[in-house]
């Protein structure tokens, strides 16, 4: 298979979010999840892995989150279904009303990053060439090297660790 072009990663974008959305919706009221759970699960790689491509083609990492996030919501939508795993190795199952609440607010999400995913695709970025995330600031860190233990001598000296006056 060819490099996908633009349009089709869009599309393929697009019309999987929708679907996603339609079955996330079918699993809240549904009695038998598995054929839906199964197509969520393609939809959402499918979003996935047009989002990495978005990202590639466009060098963009605005891209990248969203397809974080889709990865994250098929793990969610796995353990509603299958029920959460306890420390002693066994799943306790969420009741119906509740599996209700979580899909239908999944789908509320994924219909909300669909829009999210429609306006970062149409809206200008105002720069050329790549776009890069956001730095966030790192750790604060004293100035001494890690493990440094001061020993100051009456004169003001520093010494290190295992120096001593004789």
């Amino acid at each position: 298979m060819g490099r996908l072009t633009e349009t089709e990663i869009f599309d393929c974008l697009v019309t999987n979010f929708r679907l996603a959305a339609e079955n996330a919706s079918k699993l809240a009221t549904s009695p038998r999840k598995g054929l839906i759970y199964d197509d969520l699960r393609k939809q959402l790689a499918l979003v996935e892995g047009a989002c990495r491509q978005a990202g590639a083609w466009r060098e963009d990492s605005r891209w990248l989150p969203i397809g974080l996030l889709m990865e994250e919501a098929h793990k969610k939508a796995g353990d509603w279904i299958r029920g959460i795993k306890m420390p002693d190795g066994t799943r306790v199952k969420f009741q119906n009303r509740t599996l209700y609440e979580l899909f239908i607010k999944l789908s509320e999400n994924l219909k909300a990053l669909h829009a999210m995913a429609i306006q970062t695709r149409d809206a200008k970025t105002g720069r050329l060439g790549i776009i890069l995330p956001e730095m966030q600031p790192g750790p604060h860190r004293d100035t001494r090297p890690v493990g440094w233990n001061q020993a100051v001598t009456k004169g003001g000296l520093i010494l290190p660790p295992g120096a001593g006056l004789h």
